[in-house]
């Protein structure tokens, strides 16, 4: 048992360098600034709203903390590992004698630690605005959907080595999974020819696409805060999927940092 945790410390370690960056590159007032602005964005909308204004605050709070998160996290992730990079640190790392597969891990615990004091941050704010069931199972889901971020940052890091790239990459594969339910709906839609060979091949490639990427659009839903009806049902959703894609995309960052010399 001894031996087990002793293996673990590498992982610990580098998970509280990465948690002490974060700490040091003012990642904490980052976050509570974007609370503050969303806050008064939310306020300020529901002054103006004639009806449901606890609904628009609540709904258009939610959406902002949720892109907010997503953004910072993932420009942090890219310029932590750009920053090992250009330092020869994670050179260093490689070089001595532990697996690299315990680098990578403690970097996801190191983020995923990160996003959780995040997401912790913008329950407790949230909870003056929703009841407080919907807000865990929003909370649940935006755990799990930075985490998502994190793994495909981290994969999309190893493999293109620039943030400009990574960067394009994560937030393309993002914006397609929150609104590919949408375009498969527009492709089928009465306004669609059908009979056309060019609109039959791009349905045919958006579902293609729909089962390779996660189902973010059914993550996180602003709706849930507005009006409630998130249920164990979802919960088991965001749990289940979320999941299944940390163990693809972790394996496939895994597949490029062992590819990687020295």
């Amino acid at each position: 048992m001894s031996g087990f945790f002793s293996s673990l410390q590498p992982i610990n370690t580098i998970a509280s360098l990465t948690i002490q960056e974060g700490v040091k590159t003012r990642l904490i007032p980052l976050v509570l600034g974007l609370l503050f602005v969303g806050v008064l964005l939310s306020s300020f909308a529901g002054t103006l709203a004639v009806t449901e204004s606890r609904e628009i605050q609540s709904a258009l709070l939610g959406s902002f903390l949720r892109l907010a998160g997503v953004l910072v996290l993932c420009l942090f992730v890219l310029n932590s590992q750009v920053r090992e990079y250009h330092d020869k640190g994670l050179e260093l790392i490689l070089a001595l004698p532990v697996p690299r597969s315990h680098y990578f891990f403690g970097k996801l615990a190191g983020h995923a630690s990160l996003a959780f004091l995040m997401v912790l941050s913008f329950a407790a704010t949230l909870l003056f605005y929703a009841p407080a069931d919907q807000v865990f199972i929003w909370s649940v889901s935006l755990f799990f959907e930075l985490l998502i971020v994190v793994a495909l940052s981290l994969f999309c890091l190893f493999t293109f080595n620039q943030v400009p790239a990574a960067f394009t990459v994560v937030f393309a594969i993002y914006l397609l999974s929150r609104v590919m339910t949408s375009l498969i709906l527009v492709g089928q839609g009465p306004i669609m020819p059908q009979q056309v060979v060019v609109n039959w091949v791009m349905n045919q490639m958006m579902w293609a696409l729909s089962f390779l990427l996660p189902g973010l659009d059914r993550f996180t839903q602003s709706r849930w805060l507005a009006y409630g009806g998130a249920a164990a049902d979802d919960l088991l959703f965001v749990v289940g999927q979320g999941t299944i894609y940390l163990l693809f995309l972790g394996g496939a960052a895994l597949i490029d940092l062992y590819r990687k010399s020295v």
